[in-house]
C-alpha cells in the first residue's frame, strides 16, 4: 500500500481512504513525514474519498431503505442503531469511526432513516475531517513505529481470518451432520 501512496501520491490517498481509510491514513502520514507529500494537503484528500465513499452509502441506504429495513442483517442491528441514535443523534456518525466496521453501517442507517442530505454531509464531513486529521497525524507522528505497527495488525487480521474460515468450516460441518442425523431418526 506504501508503495501504492508514493507511486500515485494524493489519488492512491483519495481512493484508498474511500476503501480502508485507517490504514490507509496512517500510512499517507509516514509518506508525509518523509516529505514526499505535503501534511494538510493528504489529510484534505483522505477525508474527501472518505466522504465520497460515506455519501455512496447513505444513498444506497436512502434509495433502498425499505428493501433493507426488511433484511435479517438490518432487523438485528437495528436495536443498537436505534440505541445509539437515540444517545447521540446524528453525531452518532462521528462516533461510529472509533469503531471498526460502524462507519459504512452508520451511513446506511441515516440514509434508511431519512435523515436530510444537508445534515448528513455536514456532520459527515466534520467528521471525516476530524477523523482524517487525527489518524493522519497519528502516522506522521509515529512514522518509524508505524509501519511495524500496521505489519503487526495485518499478521494479526490474517490470523483472525484463519479463525474466521475454521469456525465456518467446523459449523458447517456441525449443521450437516446434525441434518443427517435428524433425517436418520425421522426415516
Amino acid at each position: 500500500m506504501e508503495a501504492l501512496l508514493i507511486r500515485y501520491g494524493l489519488a492512491a490517498v483519495f481512493i484508498g481512504s474511500a476503501v480502508e481509510g485507517d490504514v490507509v491514513f496512517i500510512l499517507a502520514g509516514v509518506v508525509a513525514h518523509l516529505g514526499l507529500l505535503d501534511l494538510p494537503t493528504v489529510i484534505v484528500a483522505g477525508a474527501l474519498g472518505t466522504f465520497g465513499a460515506d455519501n455512496f452509502w447513505y444513498w444506497l441506504g436512502r434509495s433502498s431503505g425499505a428493501r433493507i429495513r426488511g433484511s435479517r442483517a438490518y432487523r438485528r442491528a437495528e436495536p443498537l442503531a436505534d440505541h445509539l441514535a437515540g444517545r447521540f443523534g446524528p453525531w452518532e456518525l462521528v462516533v461510529a469511526r472509533l469503531v471498526f466496521g460502524a462507519r459504512i453501517a452508520s451511513a446506511i442507517f441515516w440514509g434508511v432513516r431519512g435523515l436530510s442530505t444537508g445534515r448528513f454531509m455536514l456532520i459527515d464531513l466534520i467528521g471525516c475531517l476530524a477523523w482524517a486529521s487525527a489518524i493522519t497525524s497519528l502516522g506522521w507522528l509515529l512514522s518509524h513505529s508505524a509501519m511495524l505497527l500496521i505489519g503487526e495488525v495485518k499478521r494479526i487480521e490474517i490470523w483472525l481470518l484463519g479463525a474466521l474460515l475454521v469456525g465456518v468450516a467446523i459449523s458447517v460441518i456441525f449443521r450437516m451432520t446434525f441434518r443427517r442425523i435428524i433425517a436418520r431418526h425421522h426415516v
